[in-house]
């Protein structure tokens, strides 16, 4: 316009922000803030362009819920996105590093995935960083109850497979040589994760005989259509010993066998030994052992995916406890019995199918499994989706062909700030943005956010890769911004321990059994001229006042010298004392007692009280001896929590201290020498008086025996129901300065013939809480009276019963409304699924009843 003429331009008409952006000032005058702001943003930074709002549209219902899209601007869009049910089938691939939020992000997912489809939704979790327990958080927020998940915390609870049998497919159809053939080569694959695939193939014979020795076992004649792999152990070593193969149906397979036989002794030796070095790695991790010798019967706990398939459920196996090789193992039995169940379910379905959802987090480890590969080619016939998690797709590059596989496989991909992969890259560029863009495009992302490449719809375009921000966590989620009140938590533990003791009962296996070292991690003695044998021949020549000789656990930078009988540190040579405090101190020379597994710290001090004459003259060996004696010191409360804790430790751990076999134990059992007391919490056994006669433990009173000191007629599971009760008083009640108790006494003698389990006194020495530790057996309708009378007739302000099961306490409440002399002591009863810590009782004899794994996880959350 020219200063003298007439204005031609239309007039703007702006508020004062749109001003803003017209005004021009001195730069000089900007602060930092200012010049942030005006500064021009890098290409990597602009949101990528959305889809059309028609392309979107696919995408906004239920379902597997990924993100809320963000506009140009980066702005997050109100309404999400989420991969619809019929999608889902192509495979989802979840990309994002540590710290990324894909764990949270994959919560939500499923979350909102289990409400929009009616099959069942797997969870694979090994990292063990709580992802299964806020999942379960989120769920009980979302439903107010875990009624419809199974959770399988394998430190405690194993899935109870039945691996080496094939009833059920020949049952639903499946052609024998089939089902066979699926079992050897899952079986085949397993043992190779375990050992190395490189080393497992590197003996060429060895994979194959392992192959014929299953197959024989099978056979229809001859095997049986279930077998464990103790079986299976056997038969190889009784093919070792004879040299001579088990008889066969199938004429090429006994040919095949008649082959390995015919080899010379010495080669047929060798050749045995590679086989024998390979199934032996199953037995030596005790949890994987419990599944593959699980064969049961019609009253067993089973577990098979078939049997949830088309139900509405959530079945989480959380292995974060187990070692990688084990976890890698556990996962393809998992994996194993999902696709030999999709089949099942195949064969007797002819309408459509309930999708099921596989979640596999760091999916990376068994990404190169033929098992997974199948399963990403075919499961979509089979009507089940796989979401593999990973950290980044480059963890497979050194697997170029499984590389090309799970990208080809899989239609969603979701990657967050990754590492640069050019080959991701490349599937996710465009005309608009080529591989380098798009990986500039990724480093610029941040936490919560994600570049997604989705599929499309019969007869829709698809839609180009575009930028999602991470729903908000839903709620129950510790990332939630609402903590929820004490009440609701107290309530959600209950639950859990509801859904532990429901998935323990119908299918779980109850072994807490941990993971034993291999031959190659085994402390080796440092005397050349220690002889296994010695251990049963020569009785002098061995040490049974200490367990350090015989364990197969030991600390990685500790271990035992046979010829000082001390503890070395393996990093400094330093020596220590063999007692826990020298291992405490030995473990503390050059590594750290938290950065340690407690399971590998095996008990020190045995004392086992016999002379080498007295031993020699037995029918029992030294290790059996052994056995009965840490087993005993275990019940008295005898050891350092470090080496073996009775409320939380099986004793399993006990049968690798003293480095003892399975059916050297059972012998003790069958001779009442020794009894097992429970699987539930865990393992215990207890030494009646025969087996404490043998090892010269007698009856001693004021010290094993009287007030404050118990019985020893009573079992391990009554010691450990007290002890928790003891520590649960003094951490409510000693501890707490509003209370009156101010010492607590086990075994507090009422009279002379009559004793509380436990008794919380004051300073005046009147009884202020009573507890009795209730275990239920053939005498309940008169021991439970008497004991609700006894505690009655104290006048103590609180009555605790400490109960094994949730089952035991209805009973009680069932015998105390009904007794056998018809005076009611409790007028209340409760249905059946109540938890027991829901009582609301307050009578004379009982205020208060808790289960004993409930009470005890009190002290562990304190």
């Amino acid at each position: 316009m020219r200063p003298w003429g007439r204005s031609e331009s239309r007039g703007l008409v702006l508020d004062d922000q749109e001003l803003g952006g017209l005004t021009v000032v001195d730069g000089t005058a900007l602060t930092d803030a200012g010049e942030r702001t005006v500064e021009p943003t890098p290409g990597e930074n602009h949101s990528i362009q959305r889809p059309p709002p028609t392309i979107l549209e696919q995408y906004r219902q239920t379902g597997l819920t990924l993100g809320h899209p963000l506009t140009e601007d980066r702005d997050a869009e109100t309404e999400p996105i989420a991969l619809p049910e019929d999608l889902q089938p192509m495979h989802v691939a979840w990309f994002g590093k540590t710290g990324s939020g894909k764990s949270t992000a994959l919560t939500s997912a499923m979350l909102d995935n289990h409400q929009a489809t009616n099959g069942a939704s797997i969870l694979i979790d090994p990292k063990g960083d709580g992802m299964a327990t806020d999942y379960m958080r989120a769920h009980y927020a979302t439903y107010g109850h875990l009624n419809n998940v199974l959770y399988f915390d394998c430190a405690r609870t194993l899935p109870a497979f039945s691996f080496f049998d094939i009833r059920d497919q020949l049952d639903a159809g499946v052609p024998r040589t089939t089902a066979v053939e699926d079992s050897v080569d899952h079986y085949i694959e397993i043992l190779g994760q375990l050992m190395g695939t490189d080393r497992f193939e590197r003996a060429v014979r060895s994979p194959d005989i392992i192959r014929y020795m299953v197959k024989a076992l099978y056979d229809p004649v001859s095997g049986d259509d279930a077998f464990s792999h103790r079986d299976l152990h056997d038969s190889i070593r009784k093919l070792h010993e004879r040299q001579s193969a088990p008889a066969v149906s199938d004429d090429h397979l006994e040919r095949m066998l008649a082959g390995v036989t015919a080899n010379s002794a010495r080669s047929f030796d060798e050749i045995m030994q590679g086989v024998a070095n390979r199934i032996e790695k199953i037995p030596i991790d005790q949890r994987l052992a419990a599944i593959f010798d699980h064969v049961p019967r019609e009253e067993d706990p089973h577990f098979d995916l078939i049997e949830y398939l088309d139900e509405n459920v959530v079945i989480i196996l959380d292995t974060g406890s187990l070692r990688p090789s084990a976890q890698r193992a556990l996962t393809l039995v998992v994996l194993s019995n999902l696709w030999t169940a999709l089949k099942r379910r195949r064969k007797h379905t002819d309408g459509e199918l309930s999708l099921v959802n596989l979640y596999v987090e760091e999916a990376a480890s068994i990404a190169a499994s033929d098992l997974l590969s199948e399963l990403l080619a075919q499961a979509r016939s089979f009507g089940c989706s796989l979401t593999l998690a990973m950290q980044f797709p480059a963890q497979l590059e050194h697997e170029d062909r499984i590389y090309d596989e799970i990208l080809n496989n899989v239609s969603t991909i979701v990657t967050g700030n990754v590492p640069s992969d050019r080959e991701l890259a490349m599937r996710l560029a465009t005309d608009d943005m080529n591989a380098k863009q798009v990986g500039n495009r990724l480093r610029a992302l941040q936490r919560g956010q994600w570049l997604v490449k989705l599929p499309n719809a019969y007869g829709q375009p698809e839609p180009r890769p575009f930028s999602i921000e991470s729903v908000t966590p839903p709620a129950g989620h510790p990332a939630h911004d609402h903590t929820p009140p004490r009440t609701d938590e107290w309530a959600f533990q209950d639950t859990l321990l509801d859904v532990h003791e429901r998935t323990t009962e119908t299918c779980g296996l109850t072994l807490d059994a941990p993971t034993t070292t291999s031959n190659d991690d085994k402390p080796t003695s440092d005397d050349p001229s220690d002889d296994a044998d010695d251990t049963e021949t020569s009785p002098d020549r061995v040490r049974v006042d200490s367990a350090l000789p015989h364990t197969n656990r030991m600390p990685p930078t500790v271990t035992y010298e046979h010829t000082t009988h001390a503890l070395r540190c393996t990093e400094c040579e330093n020596r220590y004392n063999p007692t826990i405090t020298g291992m405490k101190r030995a473990i503390s020379c050059c590594d750290t007692l938290d950065n340690i597994d407690r399971e590998d710290v095996p008990i020190c001090d045995l004392n086992l009280k016999l002379t080498p004459e007295e031993r020699a003259v037995t029918d029992w060996t030294t290790k059996q001896l052994l056995f009965l004696q840490a087993v005993y010191n275990a019940q008295q409360l005898r050891y350092d929590p470090l080496e073996y804790d009775l409320l939380r430790d099986s004793m399993i751990r006990l049968q690798e201290y003293v480095d003892i076999e399975s059916n050297a134990i059972q012998d003790l059992i069958d001779a009442d020498l020794l009894r097992h007391d429970t699987d539930h919490p865990h393992r215990l056994y207890t030494v009646p008086p025969d087996g404490r006669t043998i090892i010269g433990e007698s009856y001693r009173q004021g010290v094993d025996y009287g007030h404050g000191h118990g019985d020893l007629e009573e079992s391990s599971l009554h010691v450990l129901a007290i002890e928790v009760a003891r520590q649960y008083l003094n951490q409510e009640y000693v501890e707490n300065p509003e209370s009156e108790v101010t010492q607590t006494i086990p075994y507090y003698d009422i009279d002379e013939r009559r004793r509380l389990d436990l008794a919380g006194i004051n300073d005046n020495g009147e009884v202020i809480v009573a507890v009795e530790a209730e275990r239920i057996n053939h005498d309940i309708h008169h021991a439970v009276p008497e004991d609700y009378d006894k505690i009655a007739d104290t006048n103590v302000d609180e009555a605790i019963w400490v109960v094994m099961k949730q089952a035991d306490a209805h009973k009680i409440l069932a015998v105390l409304n009904n007794p056998p002399d018809g005076t009611t002591r409790i007028e209340k009863t409760y249905a059946k699924t109540t938890p027991p810590q829901q009582f609301r009782i307050d009578t004379p004899g009982l205020t208060a009843m808790y289960p004993v794994e409930w009470l005890r996880d009190k002290l562990h959350d304190s």
